[in-house]
């Protein structure tokens, strides 16, 4: 048999909860966080008092040191003396984490979801509504020797004392003897172990790349999650939010002088805790001065109104290795930020772009080239005509488009409320246009109060549009509309970007066919 091949065989309960106790069963940090409701957690056991099935446990048996959590159901886990291979739990965390959690329980607060009783009456796991109720058993006083006959002493003088004591027994037979099947698997790779662990995971959770080297980088010198809040909380106090940890991991990696693609960021494994922790300081360093560039040059105080995350990752390697960015430079980036938003220049891409991209922006930030892109003309077709949702990358850059020119104003002229600037909210703009193309991008302006063409009171050219949108838009003019407004918008584009731009009527009306074929297909 491989050592690599599942090798079953059977605990008893109580083993498998001393050995999590003890540390020789470890929780990898890759592990969702308790979820289960206190109904799971009485279910699991009165399937245990029964004798029920619950399920096999499944350990991966591994010499690698991977991040492991210390507190288990607020448990203190042993993991001083370690030995490796050790047992990490793939399978099982909610049903040994309830188990432990009630038999040791060190008290606390009765409304505790550990402060778990078993009813000798009804012979039924329940939480108490009173305490030292005299037929409720304490599940934390079971596995102690002392405590339990200490407990069965209560009954001493009850009518009932031999059924009572007759059915604490078993309660304790039951959890002391009841059988387990537990696989374990050998030494095999995190990158093999998985798959495996997203197969039998049961909310069908996937193990992300952050998920796996936060496991596989742990050491006493280095922590990626601490360091990935780090970085978080630096830039929420400069008022940045939205940050994801993916978007860090790859500024750590780029920052260790790697790629950022997965492959790149693997090799992560291979640095020593300094070199980790020397590439996570510069990441947050270099956040910080992406994050307060970005409020200061774009109306945004969230990552997630950044058409593309891939942006703020380049950024923040600009800054790694600039240190800095000149006027020209700031203009540059500036520019180049409209540029890939408006052309949807980071959808889809590939390993091999951005590698390239990678290459580009640190030839950049070192000053050996002045440009990041090359001012070819550009196609703002999907620009225009997307449907608007701020989930596309073409509809938050529009929505960009807007803030950018409005000056903090709505189209009635009030002030854009200043919780909703910066945010990813869509309830600040409206629709003017006909009423056929209401729901592309083109339509859009910011509108709090929803009034459309009904009150205007800012400068048109704050919004992108015109006298004739307006008018267009009141005898539905779809096609001069289109032509009007989409002017407006292109001569913004050329300005920010510095490239001539073009867009076709006929994506438009592909686009409304279909909508039309969808409708269709629906009624």
């Amino acid at each position: 048999m491989s050592k690599r091949d599942p090798k079953p065989e059977v605990l008893r309960l109580e083993e498998l909860a001393l050995l999590v106790k003890s540390g020789d069963i470890k929780l990898p940090s890759f592990q969702r966080s308790f979820v289960w409701k206190r109904a799971d957690m009485l279910k699991l056991l009165d399937s245990i008092y029964k004798g029920y099935p619950i399920g096999s446990i499944l350990l991966w048996n591994s010499s690698q040191r991977l991040k492991s959590e210390r507190d288990i159901a607020g448990l203190q886990v042993n993991d001083e003396h370690t030995v490796y291979p050790t047992n990490y739990l793939l399978d099982g965390q909610q049903r040994l984490t309830t188990l432990c959690g009630a038999i040791f329980w060190e008290g606390g607060p009765a409304s505790s979801i550990w402060n778990i009783h078993f009813d000798l009456e009804t012979e039924s796991f329940v939480y108490p509504r009173e305490n030292d109720q005299l037929t409720l058993f304490p599940l934390n006083k079971l596995m102690s020797t002392r405590d339990f006959i200490f407990q069965c002493m209560k009954y001493e003088h009850h009518p009932n004392k031999v059924i009572y004591t007759d059915r604490a027994e078993r309660l304790l037979r039951s959890v002391k003897d009841y059988k387990v099947a537990v696989v374990k698997i050998g030494d095999m790779s995190i990158e093999e172990v998985a798959p495996i662990f997203e197969r039998i995971n049961s909310t069908g959770r996937k193990l992300t790349i952050v998920d796996l080297m936060m496991a596989a980088t742990w050491s006493n010198g280095f922590d990626l999650s601490a360091e990935i809040e780090e970085t978080k909380a630096a830039c929420t106090a400069l008022g940045f939010g939205g940050i994801s940890e993916q978007m860090i991991l790859r500024s750590i990696a780029a920052s260790a002088n790697l790629g950022i693609n997965k492959e790149d960021i693997q090799r992560l494994r291979n640095l020593s805790p300094v070199e980790l922790k020397e590439a996570a300081s510069k990441s947050c360093a270099a956040f910080i001065s992406a994050a307060s560039w970005i409020m200061n040059n774009l109306p945004i105080r969230d990552a997630s109104y950044l058409p593309y995350g891939l942006f703020l990752t380049y950024l923040v390697e600009i800054f790694r290795v600039s240190g800095g960015l000149s006027d020209e430079q700031s203009k540059a980036v500036l520019s180049w930020f409209w540029y890939t938003s408006a052309t949807l220049y980071f959808g889809g891409a590939s390993t091999g772009q951005i590698s390239r991209d990678l290459n580009v922006v640190r030839e950049f930030a070192s000053g050996s080239r002045v440009s990041l892109y090359v001012q070819v003309e550009i196609d703002i077709s999907r620009l225009l005509f997307d449907k608007f949702n701020l989930k596309n990358a073409s509809s938050t850059t529009f929505a960009l488009l807007l803030l950018s020119v409005s000056g903090g104003t709505a189209i009635s002229g009030r002030p854009i409320p200043l919780d909703l600037i910066g945010a990813k909210d869509s309830r600040i703009f409206g629709r003017i246009s006909p009423d056929n193309i209401a729901d592309k991008n083109i339509s859009v302006v910011i509108d709090v109060q929803r009034n459309g063409s009904s009150e205007i009171g800012v400068e048109l050219e704050k919004q992108l549009l015109s006298n004739d949108c307006v008018f267009d838009a009141e005898r539905q003019d779809e096609i001069s509309f289109v032509i009007n407004r989409a002017n407006l918008v292109s001569s913004f584009i050329e300005s920010v970007c510095g490239c001539q731009s073009h867009y076709s009527i006929e994506a438009l009306m592909s686009l409304q066919l279909a909508d039309n074929g969808d409708s269709a297909d629906i009624d």
